[in-house]
């Protein structure tokens, strides 16, 4: 074996091993949490992630709108999973734990996504909507419906748009 064969080997052994060891972080060790005692299925993990998710998301911070935190969009989303099907609720929850964990990659911070500032948050977002890979673009989306329906949904945020929702009492 020569040298260059030995570099060529030695890369993508140490590629194999990152993308093996990112697969395994993602796939498998959020699998047997425990449910965070305030939700019915989303553990303490990812109920940070999907705090961090929302506040870049619906951040408040202009047009007198509230933090999506603030008007229970985690919660929310916790809803959504338990009553969907299992196995598009697992997903769903593995898609919170990928743009934590693979937020580590972008830069050389090696700083999940639920760690880094507002700014930084939202610039990642922006990549997953611009993403190449159409999968990943389409399962980020599918993701911001759903946090968006919580959203739009809260009464403090309807009132706040100026959205007169109260149509009289049914008789």
């Amino acid at each position: 074996m020569n040298r260059r064969q030995f570099l060529v080997l030695g890369g993508f052994s140490t590629l194999g091993l990152a993308l093996g060891s990112t697969a395994f972080r993602i796939g498998g060790v959020w699998w047997d949490q425990s449910a965070h005692e305030d939700y019915q299925l989303l553990s303490a993990r990812e109920v940070e992630i999907a705090e961090a998710i929302v506040d870049a998301l619906f951040p408040g911070d202009h047009l007198n709108m509230p933090n999506g935190n603030d008007v229970g969009v985690v919660a929310e989303l916790d809803d959504y999973l338990a009553a969907i099907h299992p196995h598009k609720g697992n997903l769903l929850r593995l898609l919170l734990h990928a743009i934590d964990d693979l937020a580590i990659f972008d830069g050389f911070g090696m700083t999940p996504f639920r760690h880094r500032s507002r700014q930084e948050r939202i610039a990642l977002l922006n990549g997953w909507d611009d993403a190449k890979l159409n999968a990943r673009q389409e399962a980020f989306f599918g993701l911001k419906v759903i946090l968006s329906m919580g959203y739009c949904e809260a009464p403090e945020v309807i009132r706040a748009a100026g959205i007169d929702y109260d149509c009289g009492a049914w008789e």
